[in-house]
């Protein structure tokens, strides 16, 4: 893993963001990994902004996208 990479973090290391439901407006958490999610209280579809990120500009996001799914896979 890239050790220098600061960008890459929360990919490698998701965390809970908290999100309010559109249809119910209970608060839940969706991952920094997650862009939807389904609604643990009401089931409806919860959105989170999608916002940019080093892998959308990086030339090496390819082999960083790797190694992050290649240490997901060995857990």
């Amino acid at each position: 893993m890239f050790s220098h990479c600061p960008g890459a973090r929360l990919f490698a290391e998701p965390i809970p963001e908290p999100i309010v439901c559109p249809h119910c407006g209970r608060e839940v958490e969706i991952f920094t990994t997650e862009q939807c999610m389904k609604c643990y209280f009401c089931g409806g579809l919860v959105t989170r902004e999608r916002r940019p990120s080093c892998f959308d500009w990086c030339k090496y996001a390819d082999k960083c996208i790797a190694e992050i799914e290649a240490q997901r896979k060995k857990l």
